[in-house]
């Protein structure tokens, strides 16, 4: 299986909006497509969350304007994640319901070359933090099984980590042991993720997850004093899965400069927050 993974476009309903007053979001995107355009041997594109960043149901028309037909162009499916700018209502209006009810985008894409997506939400509305319900829980639970012929991917917005920075660690996914217990000997072969708009590593239950890059910007998760920064950068990653019994799990990331800077400016950070202001962030959005 060869994934082609997205994350965090932070669209906007408003065309003249911009991220941080400077980041043309929509152009930052097409800018990153117009880079891996006509990749070869893609199954799926999965975009893992914060697709919108007023959650207005106009930026996910606007997503889906601009990802359906690249998705179709190399004749990959298309899947989305909800992240914690994500409004899963206002998705709903241009995707329909989740799977199994409830205010949850949560569903399960069956690709035509075998394999299965499983999509979790994990937003929390108004927070920035990640959480998943117990109903979603045993939703997943009975959704995996043993592993089989075909891989599976897990795709949640928020990783299920521990974030590399004191903001990223503040807005972090709760509940991680429970989640490892229903992960547990399932056929997940690997779980993508986004929200750190850095790429990163890590494991869960013995499963590999794996961080993309952001399309807005991109984080300095190595800046020091407390520091947290971002560049107008734009990154995606391709994560190619082997069939089962084979043990192979690769994600190559790249990243450029960003094509929705309207500074042209890729030395100068889009955001540097002190101590201070990482504080007030995590009052407004935090646990």
């Amino acid at each position: 299986m060869r994934i082609l993974q997205l994350t965090d476009t932070h669209l906007y309903g408003d065309p003249a909006s911009r991220h941080y007053d400077r980041i043309d979001t929509a152009a930052a995107l097409q800018a990153l497509l117009a880079r891996v355009r006509g990749m070869e041997g893609v199954d799926v594109v999965v975009h893992t969350g914060d697709a919108s960043d007023d959650g207005s149901v106009a930026s996910y028309r606007l997503l889906h304007e601009i990802l359906d037909p690249f998705a179709a162009e190399l004749g990959a499916e298309l899947v989305v994640t909800m992240g914690n700018h994500d409004v899963p209502a206002a998705y709903t209006e241009v995707a329909g319901p989740g799977d199994h009810g409830g205010p949850w985008q949560d569903r399960v894409h069956a690709l035509p070359g075998g394999g299965l997506v499983i999509v979790l939400d994990s937003s929390v509305p108004g927070a920035g933090y990640g959480h998943l319900d117990p109903e979603q829980l045993e939703w997943l639970r009975g959704v995996l099984g043993s592993p089989g012929d075909a891989p599976t991917v897990l795709a949640i917005h928020h990783p299920p980590l521990v974030g590399a920075t004191p903001l990223l660690r503040g807005l972090d996914l709760d509940g991680l042991d429970a989640l490892a217990d229903v992960l547990a000997g399932s056929d997940v072969r690997a779980i993508l993720s986004g929200h750190y708009h850095h790429p990163m590593t890590g494991s869960i239950a013995g499963i590999p997850v794996l961080v993309c890059p952001g399309i807005t910007n991109v984080v300095d998760p190595l800046a020091p004093g407390g520091v947290e920064r971002a560049g107008a950068r734009s990154g995606a990653q391709l994560v190619e899965i082997d069939a089962p019994g084979a043990p192979g799990v690769r994600a190559t990331s790249a990243e450029w400069a960003s094509g929705g800077d309207t500074l042209e400016d890729p030395e100068r950070p889009v955001y540097e927050f002190g101590p201070d202001v990482v504080a007030q962030i995590l009052d407004a959005a935090g646990r």
